[in-house]
This record gives structure tokens, sequence and C-alpha cells, in this order.
């Protein structure tokens, strides 16, 4: 679609998209077009040449930067150049997410980007907020010339680097305005003297005050505003002109943007009032003194608790406003840079002029606003005293925007909300810009969770935790500890689905205790699979349970458990790097397989998962998919692919139940090169476990203490004597006696309960160790498991930093450990890596599990220094009938040793396999060659026994 092609619209705004795409073109017009007429052209020319035209009937330009003929970096240099990103934005489109290109176009001057794919909804909400924001400035920017031209007879926009510049405004008084005609602004300036129109006094002044290298050196030096006075001829006769030159607030080394001002100024007073205007249009509070005499002449301004009385004396007055400052370094600093004094020195120095931002609050209920304070000063030609005007601009808006960390501008967060903690007052938004200014007038107060328009959806049971988290006391409590304070619950949307969100706090202004809090949707986050991209365990089922409740009949579904048969030989003969692409592929065949998967996730390490519709169910095409084999540097491995199949049944049923029930069928294959799968019947039920009860009835068993804490030693091998334990957690049912870890951690795990039992093994340990440490009995480090979900629980984590460091006041931090998988640190590492970095500040020690286990346990090394590394039982097992196995142990070990990290092998069982780890340079053993896990009693034993020995 070209101009001529744009379809015919009343009163919409209009929008140019500029792609070399026909497909985002139409896509993004899709998205648009109900609410703005919308051009297309399809590269950086096309849309010059339109621009240069009829730029002034566009509101916004969207644009890639890649294209034929001309590419976006190019079409925004020379829109930049040319002055059009004024009043014309720019939002570029982009493939990645931040980088490079990004950067470029930002510095190019583009307001925004989007990245592809398109997402309609913030497509929609940025197009429409920067149309918005640049209304706005735009509104405000034409009163102010049309105000400013009754004044001034030039306007300009100077780039001191490019020697280039923009009329703003030619007023109608100006007789000049046919000089300014020539590209270079220098040519334009030199050219008045040139010609004859300035005063031959004055020459050499003005001409060398307007050598463009001058004023780039003035401006280069940090000053914000720089003055002539010269005299010019005016209708046959010469009158006096002021030249004054602003640095603009775009002012950076690359883009020396200035505005500069000419205006009559033969009356003095007008002088004096007119050399403040550039500063004044907005201001709040102006007021006029005598600098010489150290008084104050006038006052005027929206604020009346900015008005003193006439005659008052500079400092008096300056003296009284300060207490409206709430922080007394602030107050005494502002005292000292606008008394006389100051004043008088500063401009016997040859500054004329003085600035400051700074808070003030009326008084305690009054919301606190940031003025920045401008001081003009001049001296009066006639009476040779100095004159000065004082005026006071409200920057809040913009002082909150600027001031928030950058990384609250990289998200779409569903609310912010901005507390005055001092006050207890708050003010709601969806959006972090200058429109503030607007929310800033809607404060109210700040109730705990009541102010919270979500606290009606968050889940019954976490309802008190959230009361409790979002108490104002909890929040700076949090923040005194960290940076950012930040805790998730699970809340109801409108659909009645249950989602996961988190809250964070970060202090915007910590002297004046202004906090920025921000709520967003991680649902997605928690629900992906790192390594191949798609949903894991949690995804799968929160999606399988909308997809079938939406169903019309969802017994035309099957659930398909898929499991790669000894998988772990993979990584042993291709490499762990190779066992990941082996994975990732794997979950490419089943997702574009001829069973066409509705849905398909990776829900354990080689586990993978489907649901289908049964008419898709063609078993041949199963066969086939569970025939799969890889080849890599001439080896090659036939994968074997076993699949379990449950039907759906018409009455309700958790999802877990339906993997489960699927992966037991799995279990009933009996000859897998026969026939690789097997449908769930009722005859396999005796020996289903329901994970959904259990999970329900974690809070009695926790409340019962039906879970015991048992702990395995952990010993030194250079000394055979125990060196540390790790604590396991067992369930000894009433009724159904002892319940495997492998049923129930999964099944809580799933239910995102597992923080509960983790806490409440944490808990015992602490216990059992301040009892050892209460009764003067020997005790060693215990090292407790934590999930990634733990580090998500905000209360949880307070409570561990706050025990530490009790224990550290006494000596006894180095007693606990925290074991991680490599799984769990994946999922955290993005975003809460600090909680780790807060544990081990304070000598807390923290373990890698299971290595090798996984799929990218060398990159974990690579990313975090680990203090222990426990090698995962399944190498120790196969040392004996492998001899590479040995290999790979002997090399883990000398690698981490390398690194300054203790290794631990687990699983150990034989006196053979303990020579050689011996051998190897092992630093502990763990495993029933020494000992079992050892219910507390019997611990309390064992550690009695090696108190002897040692």
């Amino acid at each position: 679609m070209n101009m001529l092609d744009a379809g015919q619209s009343v009163n919409k705004l209009k929008i140019l998209i500029v792609d070399d795409s026909e497909l985002n073109r139409e896509l993004l017009a899709s998205m648009l077009e109900d609410e703005y007429e919308i051009y297309q052209v399809e590269n950086g020319k096309k849309a010059i040449d339109i621009l240069e035209k009829s730029r002034e009937e566009f509101k916004l330009v969207l644009l890639d930067m890649n294209m034929p003929v001309m590419d976006g970096y190019e079409a925004l240099s020379i829109m930049k150049r040319r002055k059009w990103l004024d009043r014309l934005p720019v939002i570029v489109i982009s493939a990645e997410i931040g980088g490079e290109s990004v950067r470029k176009a930002y510095e190019l001057g583009a307001s925004d980007y989007f990245v592809r794919p398109f997402n309609e909804s913030i497509v929609s909400r940025r197009v429409r907020n920067t149309i918005t924001l640049y209304d706005n400035i735009s509104s405000n920017f034409n009163d102010a010339v049309m105000m400013l031209s009754t004044i001034f007879f030039r306007i300009l926009k100077i780039d001191l680097k490019a020697d280039t510049y923009e009329i703003i405004e030619h007023g109608d008084n100006d007789p000049l305005r046919e000089c300014f005609q020539k590209e270079s602004i220098s040519e334009c300036l030199m050219g008045l003297a040139e010609e004859g129109y300035i005063h031959e006094e004055d020459y050499k002044e003005y001409v060398e005050f307007c050598s463009i290298e001058h004023l780039k050196r003035i401006f280069s030096d940090g000053s914000q505003y720089a003055s002539l006075q010269y005299r010019r001829v005016i209708d046959g006769e010469y009158r006096w002109i002021s030249m004054e030159i602003v640095r603009s607030t775009e002012y950076r080394e690359d883009n020396q943007q200035v505005v500069m001002y000419v205006r009559d100024i033969n009356d003095d007073y007008i002088k004096l009032l007119q050399m403040a205007m550039s500063h004044t249009l907005d201001s709040v509070g102006i007021v006029s003194a005598n600098v010489s005499q150290g008084i104050c002449l006038s006052f005027a301004g929206k604020k009346e608790e900015l008005e003193g009385r006439e005659g008052q004396s500079i400092d008096s007055y300056i003296e009284m406003i300060s207490k409206m400052i709430p922080v007394d370094e602030l107050r005494k600093n502002f005292c000292q840079k606008f008394s006389q004094k100051n004043m008088l020195k500063t401009f016997h120095e040859g500054k004329t002029d003085i600035s400051m931002d700074t808070a003030f609050a009326c008084s305690k209920e009054a919301q606190v606003s940031v003025l920045r304070v401008n001081v003009d000063m001049a001296r009066n030609s006639f009476s040779k005293e100095i004159g000065v005007v004082l005026h006071f601009t409200d920057i809040t808006a913009g002082y909150l925007v600027e001031n928030v960390p950058q990384k609250i501008y990289q998200k779409n967060y569903e609310n912010i909300i901005i507390i005055d903690a001092n006050r207890k007052k708050m003010i709601k938004t969806d959006i972090l810009s200058s429109v503030l200014s607007e929310y800033l007038k809607r404060e109210e107060l700040y109730e705990g969770w009541t102010s919270y328009d979500s606290q009606k959806d968050v889940v019954d049971s976490e309802c008190e935790k959230f009361k409790k988290c979002v108490e104002l006391s909890a929040i700076e409590e949090g923040l005194c500890k960290d940076k950012q304070y930040s805790f998730t619950v699970h809340e109801i949307d409108e659909t009645g689905e249950v989602r996961l969100k988190r809250y964070s706090y970060i202090y915007v202004d910590k002297r004046l205790n202004i906090i920025v809090g921000v709520r967003e949707d991680i649902t997605e986050f928690s629900e992906k699979d790192v390594l191949v991209g798609g949903y894991n365990r949690r995804g799968f089922i929160r999606n399988t349970e909308r997809f079938l409740n939406a169903a019309s009949d969802r017994t035309q579904y099957a659930v398909l458990f898929f499991n790669i048969k000894n998988f772990k030989a993979v990584n042993e003969l291709f490499g762990v790097e190779n066992g990941d692409v082996v994975l990732q592929n794997i979950y490419k065949t089943l997702k574009y397989s001829r069973l066409a998967p509705v849905i398909v996730a990776r829900v354990e390490s080689d586990h993978f998962v489907c649901l289908i519709d049964k008419k898709n169910l063609d078993f041949a095409e199963l066969t086939k998919v569970c025939e799969n084999k890889f080849c890599k540097d001439g080896k090659r491995m036939n994968l074997i692919i076993r699949c379990g199949i449950f039907y759906v049944e018409d009455e309700p049923m958790k999802i877990s139940g339906m993997i489960d029930r699927a992966k037991l069928a799995k279990k009933y294959i009996t000859d897998e090169y026969v026939q690789p799968y097997m449908i769930y019947d009722d005859s396999m039920q005796a020996a289903y476990v329901d994970k959904a009860k259990l999970t329900g009835e974690l809070q009695e068993g926790i409340a019962q203490e039906q879970f015991k804490v048992y702990y395995q030693p952990v010993i030194d091998a250079k000394t055979g004597k125990i060196a540390s334990a790790e604590a396991l957690i067992r369930w000894i049912h009433p009724e159904k006696g002892f319940i495997s870890p492998g049923l129930f951690i999964p099944a809580i795990e799933e239910d995102g309960h597992i923080s509960e039992l983790d806490f409440y093994v944490l808990k015992k340990v602490w216990q059992f160790i301040n009892e050892r440490y209460e009764k003067n009995k020997f005790v060693v480090p215990v090292s407790v498991n934590l999930s990634w979900m733990d580090f998500y629980d905000e209360a949880m984590m307070e409570t561990i930093i706050k025990e530490i460091d009790q224990f550290k006041e006494v000596g006894r931090e180095y007693m606990t450990r925290f074991e991680i998988t490599e799984t769990s640190y994946a999922a955290i590492r993005e975003n809460r890596s600090d909680i780790l970095e807060s544990l081990r500040i304070r000598n807390t020690k923290i373990l890698l599990d299971d290595f090798g286990s996984g799929f990218s346990s060398f990159g974990m090394l690579q990313d975090y220094d680990f203090d222990i590394l426990k090698i995962d039982m399944s190498f120790i097992r196969k040392m004996e009938e492998n001899p590479k196995t040995k290999s790979i142990v002997r090399n883990i070990i000398g690698m981490a040793h390398e690194m300054d990290i203790e290794t631990v092998a687990e699983g150990v069982e034989t006196e053979e396999q303990v020579r050689f780890l011996k051998q190897s340079g092992c630093d502990y053993i763990q495993g029933y060659y020494y000992s079992r896990p050892l219910p507390e009693d019997e611990f309390i034993e064992f550690l009695e026994k090696e108190s002897l020995k040692n």
C-alpha cells in the first residue's frame, strides 16, 4: 500500500509503516487500522520522500531497520539531521531485545522499539502512549512558542556539532528573516556582520561570540546558558539586541543541541525580565530580587507557599522555604547555594545563573514535589546593581521517570504503584512516562493489602501471606536488606485460571523514601523449559486443563507419555551438549509429527508428554516416532522411545493424574521393539498411587509431623571422619506407611507447595543444630536441598537470611549449607541469583547437586562460583562397568579443584569405588558404604561415636 492506496478515514490519526516485508506491514496495519489511518512503504527512501512533502500530517512512523535501497539507520539519520524527530516520533522494529541495533537506533533519536514477533496489546499500547506523549509535548511547545513570539523575533534550534539549525519561530517583527536562508548557522550569523547590520563597536565581540567553535567550547565545558548584548540596525537605527543561547535537554557530546533566542532589549527592565523567560514558562513560582541590596522585590506563581513578603531579605526568604525540604543534607546545601553571598560570588566569577533540583514538602501531609530552582542574574546598566529572577519549576514527574531503575522499563508490567512511604500515600499508574504528571494528581492513602485491586484475586490459601508481604513495614524492611524486595502469589484471573504473579519493589529515592512497586505475570516463565523452549510439566498441566475445560467432548483426547530408554548412554557416548541436541530434536519430532499434538512438553530430563486428538492417534505413525536415531562424528545410536497412553475420561481428573497413568502404562510394555507403546486400563489401577491425594494431605502431614528428617553422613576422604551431612525428607504415612520421595516430592512440586516442605526441613535442621550446640555436643554442618520455587518465596528467603545472620552472631553460619540442582539454578539465575550471593557473603556454602545428571552442568560452573560440586551417583555406579566413566569422574574432580571447588561423590557403595575416589583426589564421600540416611536418633548415635574418635 502506498500513499495513494491508503483507505479513506474520517478524523483518524495517520501512521506511516516502513518495512520491506509486506507480511510485517500487513500484520501491523491489521493491529492498528481500526484506530489509525495507515500508510505503507517498503524502504527508507520512499519514507523520506513522503515525509519531505507532508510530514506534518503524520503522528508516528514505525520503521524497520534492515531494508534494501535505504535502511532504517540511514532514514533515521536523515530525519535527525533535518530536525524532524522533535515533532515526529519514530518507533523502530527490531528482531532482538536490546543489543547493538536498538542502542544505535536510540542514539539516532528513536522513541521506542518493537520486537518481532509482534504482540498486539504491546503494539497498541506503545503506539497510543507515544502519540499521546508527543501530542502533549507538541501542544505545550506550540503554546510556549506562540507566547514567546510576542517577545522574541527569532528562535532557533541549533546543532553546534553539525553547524545546522532549525527555525522554531520567525516573529512578525523580525526585519532580517530573509538573512536566514543558508544551511549553515555560522554562515547566517557571520553574514549579518559582513553585511553591516552590527554596530562597529560591537562587531569584534559579536564575531568572536558567534564563532561556532567558541559556542562549542562554552557548552562542552558544562555551561547551561550564554548571552550577548549588541547593537544592530532595526528600521534604520541601532537598537540593543540580546542573543541568548540555552543548553537543550537533548544536549549530548555527539548531538550538541542548543536553543537561541533573539529579542530587542532597548528597555533595560525588559532586558532583565526576559533573560529568565526561557526558564519561567512553566514555573510554579517566580521571585524578583536585588542581590546587591539583598532584598526580595516581588513574588508571583501558582504555589502560595513559595511566596514571601516584599522587602524581605533574600537569606531569610531562602531560610524560610528551605524548611519545606525534608532532607537535612539537601536543606543545608540549598541555603548555601542560594544565599546572597554565594549569588554575588557566582556573578563576580562571570556566571549569571545558578540551578539546583531538590524535593519540597509543604507539610507532612502534602505530596513531595521535586522542584528545579533556577537563578538568572544581570547587572542593571544604569544603577550598576545586580538584579535576579528566581524561578521554581515542578519536575516531579520527569524526576520519578528518570530515577526509576532502567529494568522497570524493560517489561510490560500489569500495574505500577509509586509509594511515598513517609506519608503512607501512593499513586497507581500503568505507564512510566512524562504523562505521569496526570497520575500525580490522583494520590490516595496506602492501606496495605486493601490498596491493591488484585488482592481480591489472590487464592485463599495465600491471602495471609499477601497481606503480610505488602505491609509497608515489610516492604521497607526488605529494601533495607537488599536493593530489591519481591514475592510471588497465585491469583485467579477473570477466566478462573490460576496465574503466578510477582510483586517487586525498588527505591526511586531512598532519602525521600519513595518506592516504586510493580506487578508482573510470570506464569509463562515458570512454565517454560529452558532447554527445548517449550512447556515444562507445570505449563503442560495448566494449558491442558484450560484446553480440556473448554472442549465440548474431552473424551476425544489422549495423553501420551514418552521416555527415552537409557538416555544417559547418549550423554556418555556423544557428550552433554549433543545430549541436549537429541532432546531438542525429539521435542521437534513430537511437535511436528503427524500425530499433530495440541500441546507438547518436556516434563523432566528425558520425559515428554503430549495431548493429542484421538482421531490423529495413528499407531503406525506413533511407532515411527518412537524409532529415532542420532548420528554425530561417525557415531550412530538408535534411540528407543517408549510411550504410555491414557484416554481422557469424561469424569473430572487432575492432569497430573492423567500423566501418571500414562507413565504407568509405559511400564507395562513387554517388548518395545515389537510395540513401543501401551494403553492404560483399569487392571493397572492397583499399581497407581494418586499423587493429587498426597498433595492434599501435605498440610496435615506437616502439622502431625509425619515427615521425618533423615541425615546421611558425608565422610572426609582423607581422614575417614564425618565432615558434614545431607538432610533428606521421609514421609511415614499413618495409613500408607513409607511413601517414596520419588512419588510425593514431584507431586508437591507440581502443586507449587514444595517451599512449605523445604522450609519444614530447614527449621528441623536449625532446631537440631541449635540443640546440639546448647548441650555442648559434637555436630557437623548440614546441607538442605532448595527448590527453584523457594527463591521466589520472599518470606521464606527473608527468614533464611535472618536466621543465618543470627547464626553468624554466634559463629555458626557455616553450619547450614544449601544444595541446588542445575535445573533449579537455570530457573533462578536470570532473576534470583542475588539470593545465592546474599547467602554466600554470609559464609554459607552453596552446593551444586547431581552434577552430570542434567544437560548443561559445565555451563553452570562458568556462570556461578559454587563451593562444592556433588558428582551424581549414576557416574559412581557405572565406574566398575565402564572404564570411560572412571576417566570422566577423575577429570571432573581435577577440573573442580582447578576452580577451587571441592567435590563430593554420591551413592558410593563398594570398597573399590572408595579406593578409586581417594586415589583421584575426591574430597568427600557420601553413600551406603559408610552409612545409609539415618533418622535423627540414630544420627545422634553416629555423631557420638564420631565424637569419641575426634
